[in-house]
């Protein structure tokens, strides 16, 4: 059976909200309730965290040291060649992108992007092409073969800093499969990735709604952030520099 690992590329700069991977949301690091929500996907055999080598990220090192998280440290720029050598270090056949500033990633999507991945011939599998699931709630299986291959043939920094871009922009040559959200996950509106303080403000109130629960659906929070509209408001004004990757809907 193939090994398949999910790997979290992370690290302490920010523009819009320096230091947000170690972020504190309702008392807990932003990257520990990620890690907390990744771990309860049933469908990986592990996880583990990619941030770069600098003195800057060693607060991210140690954090995952204390939670016994294995940990690779690698190139600031580069977030592609920083994935695959965390892929390696846990001999991975099939790596899944999370993204490190997803703290309410529903373990229920990564389970539909690898068991769709496993379902047929694809190199790569993802729900983030273009509109139609949160941000927040975006992953991506891939075969490391292919991955590897597609890192061999790109030597462009700005492609090889958006991590598995090198592949997935590749349709023609890779065999490329996006995922649709169904009905009631379709919500490309709302922005549950955390880029800004109003994105954090957003998570303090969805974790402090929730709590102590860590194990909430993507159904249960758009229930909650549909009844009270001025918390879904907070970061609606705040622009999104990823959306440029996207396809049109």
């Amino acid at each position: 059976m193939p090994r398949i690992i999910a790997v979290i590329a992370a690290r302490m700069g920010s523009e819009r909200l320096p230091g947000k991977t170690l972020c504190p949301i309702e008392g807990k690091p932003l990257l520990g309730h990620l890690l907390d929500r990744a771990l309860r996907a049933k469908t990986i055999d592990g996880v583990m965290v990619a941030t770069p080598e600098s003195p800057e990220n060693d607060p991210v090192a140690a954090y995952c040291a204390s939670l016994n998280i294995p940990c690779f440290r690698g190139s600031e720029s580069d977030v592609a060649d920083r994935m695959n050598g965390a892929l390696e270090m846990l001999n991975a056949d099939v790596g899944v992108q999370l993204y490190g500033d997803s703290p309410v990633i529903d373990p229920a999507i990564i389970d539909l992007c690898v068991n769709t991945y496993k379902s047929g011939e694809w190199d790569w599998v993802g729900n983030d092409l273009r509109p139609g699931f949160s941000s927040g709630q975006f992953a991506e299986v891939f075969s490391m073969r292919t991955f590897k291959d597609a890192l061999s043939k790109c030597n462009d920094p700005a492609v090889r800093e958006h991590g598995t871009l090198c592949l997935r922009r590749e349709e023609g040559k890779y065999r490329i499969h996006e995922i649709a959200p169904p009905e009631e996950l379709r919500h490309p509106e709302i922005c549950l990735s955390v880029d800004s303080e109003e994105d954090a403000a957003l998570m303090d109130a969805i974790f402090g709604h929730f709590a102590p629960r860590n194990d909430f659906t993507a159904q249960e929070l758009y229930a909650f952030l549909e009844k009270h509209s001025e918390i879904a408001g907070i970061n609606k004004k705040v622009e999104r520099r990823w959306k440029k990757y996207q396809k049109k809907a």
